[in-house]
């Protein structure tokens, strides 16, 4: 890859239900992420609550502090096992998990689940974020080499991310992993999580820094306009983001397939929860489970 490719980040419009899946399965080694709403960027919820609470990004670092630290101290009252004090990447899944902000983007190794969070609920045109998990893993072990890294076995494991979790802002980089602890929705979801190590930068911008560590502006994306054998191997070898969006109009017939293979809120939602969302297909009168 060159060092300022163009390809980095792209961005493509599905034109059919058959398009949709015929792309993913192209691409099915990588990770993904389905939002309801096609103008969303990628954010962690730890970004967004600076953008509603008017805060300075710059300040994130130590508001995150102040929310681990707050969690950690009352949370003997809710776990009957808490992690250990130092095992960031444990307590930031707790957090995750409850609904709290956090630095931690939740992504699937399936690509079924990601467009069920897509248009599930989707009032307008909806998108997939899908990941590059190779490329990133590839380019960001690179990156650390470059950066002084002896050990590249230490590179990805969980120890590595915490320490870098503990620094809070590191050079900017992506590191794609699972917590050690997989709780039932979380498995259920096929799911693991993207995280920014800069903390002071957005998530986009330590996505970027990750693949081209010369780039020091956020790329725009690139529209492609196919998904041709030659473009899903240009893909492969050089973008890291490949949004992928899903019109309003093909989101009834993707959600019954969907209901077809068994991936609705009764499975993706453990207990009662997923249940009573399901309910929800019933507004679809044309269509009876």
């Amino acid at each position: 890859m060159s060092k300022h490719s163009d390809n980095i980040f792209c961005e493509y419009t599905i034109n059919s239900w058959e398009d949709c899946r015929k792309l993913f399965r192209s691409i099915e080694k990588w990770v993904f992420r389905g939002q309801s709403n096609s103008q969303w960027s990628l954010q962690t919820t730890l970004e967004r609550g600076a953008k509603i609470n008017n805060s300075n990004i710059r300040d994130i670092p130590m508001i995150e502090r102040n929310i681990i630290e707050k969690f950690q101290r009352r949370a003997f009252h809710y776990l009957e096992k808490p992690p250990e004090v130092e095992n960031v990447l444990e307590w930031l899944s707790l957090i995750q998990h409850h609904g709290g902000p956090t630095r931690l983007l939740d992504f699937s190794y399936s690509y079924f689940v990601a467009l069920f969070f897509s248009i599930d609920q989707a009032l307008q045109e909806s998108t997939v974020f899908c990941l590059n998990k190779k490329l990133i893993n590839e380019k960001g072990l690179e990156t650390e080499k470059w950066r002084g890294l002896e050990d590249e076995k230490y590179f990805g494991t969980r120890k590595y991310c915490n320490e870098k979790l503990i620094e809070q802002t590191s050079s900017p980089l992506v590191m794609l992993i699972e917590p050690f602890n997989i709780h039932e929705r979380l498995s259920s979801q096929q799911g693991l999580f993207a995280i920014p190590f800069e903390g002071h930068q957005a998530f986009e911008y330590n996505l970027s820094i990750t693949v081209n560590r010369f780039r020091k502006e956020l790329p725009i994306s690139k529209i492609i306009d196919n998904h041709d054998e030659d473009l899903i191997e240009l893909l492969n070898q050089e973008c890291a983001l490949l949004k992928v969006n899903i019109p309003k109009d093909f989101h009834n017939e993707i959600r019954r397939e969907l209901k077809l293979m068994n991936i609705s809120s009764e499975t993706i939602y453990p207990g009662i929860d997923g249940f009573t969302k399901s309910l929800y297909g019933e507004f679809d009168i044309n269509y009876r489970s």
